[in-house]
Parts: structure tokens; sequence; C-alpha cells
């Protein structure tokens, strides 16, 4: 193995899993799982509402996983579901008003920590990241796609 390369990977991979652990700390307060604060932040920050197909490809779960989630969600009066009116067998997700609410203070303290994290960044440095970033989640679509044919 190529140590260079298991220094990026480590540090990739430690950087993402410290995100998530620092966002659920800060949302504790709210009393949501990771599962469902994802769930919600991906709601709000869509332009339109998601297909359940969609809406899980986007959190990174199965589709069957993402379910039980939104049946709770929706109990909880925090999302609906809607017939997609190009396809009838597909629902639509969207957040209720109160939902809409829950994920405007969550995206509140979402930002701040970005900010946070990211703020000390030059604009140059935050853009040839994200620029590299990119590059390499193309690569492994492409990866990933060439591999399931």
């Amino acid at each position: 193995m190529n140590s260079k390369y298991d220094l990026f990977s480590d540090a990739l991979l430690s950087l993402v899993k410290s995100w998530r652990s620092a966002l659920d700390a800060r949302f504790r307060p709210f009393g949501l799982s990771q599962a469902r604060w994802q769930v919600l932040l991906k709601l709000l920050r869509a332009s339109e509402p998601l297909t359940q197909c969609d809406l899980a490809q986007r959190v990174g779960i199965e589709p069957a996983s993402l379910v039980r989630l939104l049946d709770a969600l929706q109990q909880e009066g925090l999302i609906v579901r809607e017939a997609d009116p190009q396809d009838r067998r597909s629902k639509r997700i969207s957040l209720t008003p109160s939902g809409l609410s829950l994920s405007r203070s969550l995206g509140a303290v979402a930002d701040q920590l970005r900010e946070e994290v990211l703020g000390s960044l030059s604009e140059s440095e935050l853009s040839q990241c994200t620029g590299v970033l990119e590059q390499l989640r193309v690569r492994l679509a492409n990866l990933i796609e060439d591999g399931s044919e």
C-alpha cells in the first residue's frame, strides 16, 4: 500500500466521522437520531419534494430502511407523503410547517458548525479542496457505475 493514500483516506474518513459526531452533539437537545436529522436536513435543502428513492440515495440508506423513518416522522407530524403526479406508484416527501420549522432550526445549527469549521479557510483553499473532493466523488461514481455493468 501507498502510505500517502493511506494518510489521505484515513484523514478523510476521520473528518466525516468527526463532522457527524459534532452535529450529533449539537442536535442532541432536539432529541433526534442521526438518521432523522439527516432526512430532515436533506428535505430542507431540496428544491422540491423528493421521492422516497431520491431521499434514500441522498441519505445513503436503502429505500426499505427509509420507510420506517418516514413512518415515524409522519406520525410526529414532521413530513407528508403525497402521490407523485408523474408516477402514481411513487410518493413525494415534503416537510409539514412544523417539520419545516424544526428543519430550519437544525439547518441554523449545522450552518453555525460549518462556519466554525470552515471559516478560517481562504476562498482559494476552500475552492481547491472542494474541487479535489468533487473529482474524487466523480471518480468513485464512475467506478461504481462501471462495476454494476
